[in-house]
C-alpha cells in the first residue's frame, strides 16, 4: 500500500517510519501537504502523533467542507480538547499514547513557553525511552519545529533540543518517524535538518530561508 499526497506522488507505506521535511512560509501549504501525508497514514492503519503549538490540528476530526466529521483522533489539549493537559504530564502523556498504540493530537498552544518547554521535554524524553523496548511503528509530526528543535537555543532550552534530536535522529532505530514542519528552516537545528530523507520545499521568498534549503539540497549530493 502507497501513501498517495499528490498526482504523481506517492511514497511507500514505510515512510511512517522515515524521517521528512515540510518548508514553506506562512500560507504555502506545508500544513496542508503534511495534514494529507497523515490522513494516509491513518488511513492505512499506522500510529500517528501530532506535536501542535498552534491549535490547528484538531481540523483533522473534520471533513474537507469543515463541518462533517472527518478523522476519529483524540486531541489532548488546547482549546478544542478532549482533556486538558497539564504542563507536568508531559511523561503521562508520552506513556499514553505508547501503553494504548493511539494515535493523537498533543496541542500545547495554551501553555506559556516555559511550561510548553517542560510538557514538550518530558514528552519527548519518555517517548524516545518508551519506544525502544516497544519497537512499534510510529510517525510523530512536529509543527512550527523552530520551536521545538531550534538551531539557536536559549538558555534552559539544552533537554529539549537534546530530547527532540534523539527522536530524529536515533528514533527510526525503535520505529519513530519524523515530519518537521516550518516557515523558517534556516532556525531549524541543521542537525536535525540534514537527518530528513525527504523535503517538500513550497513557497520560500527569503534568501535565508532559500540558502536553508540550498544547503540541504546540496548537503545530500543531489543536483
Amino acid at each position: 500500500m502507497n501513501l498517495h499526497l499528490a498526482r504523481d506522488l506517492d511514497l511507500p507505506l514505510s515512510a511512517v517510519t522515515q524521517r521528512l521535511a515540510f518548508m514553506g512560509r506562512s500560507g504555502s501549504g506545508k500544513t496542508y501537504a503534511a495534514g494529507k501525508l497523515a490522513e494516509e497514514m491513518l488511513d492505512a492503519g499506522a500510529q500517528v502523533v501530532i506535536l501542535d503549538p498552534v491549535g490547528n490540528w484538531y481540523g483533522l476530526r473534520l471533513a474537507a467542507n469543515g463541518k462533517s466529521p472527518g478523522i476519529a483522533i483524540p486531541v489532548f489539549g488546547g482549546e478544542h480538547g478532549d482533556v486538558p493537559l497539564e504542563q507536568a504530564a508531559g511523561a503521562l502523556v508520552a506513556d499514553t499514547v505508547v501503553d494504548r498504540g493511539i494515535s493523537a493530537v498533543i496541542d500545547v498552544s495554551r501553555f506559556r513557553k516555559g511550561q510548553r518547554s517542560q510538557f514538550v521535554t518530558d514528552f519527548a524524553e519518555q517517548l524516545f525511552h518508551r519506544m525502544k523496548t516497544v519497537r512499534k511503528a510510529m510517525h510523530l509530526i512536529v509543527e512550527e519545529a523552530h520551536v521545538f528543535v531550534p538551531q539557536r537555543t536559549m538558555h534552559g532550552q539544552e533537554r529539549l533540543l537534546g530530547a527532540m534530536e534523539d527522536l530524529v535522529r536515533l528514533g527510526r532505530n525503535y520505529g519513530i518517524g519524523v515530519s518537521l514542519l516550518s516557515q523558517r528552516p534556516q532556525s531549524v537545528n541543521k542537525d536535525a535538518l540534514n537527518q530528513t530523507e525527504i523535503l517538500v520545499a513550497l513557497q520560500l521568498n527569503g534568501p535565508q530561508e532559500r540558502a536553508a534549503i540550498k544547503a540541504w539540497i546540496e548537503g545530500h549530493g543531489l543536483p
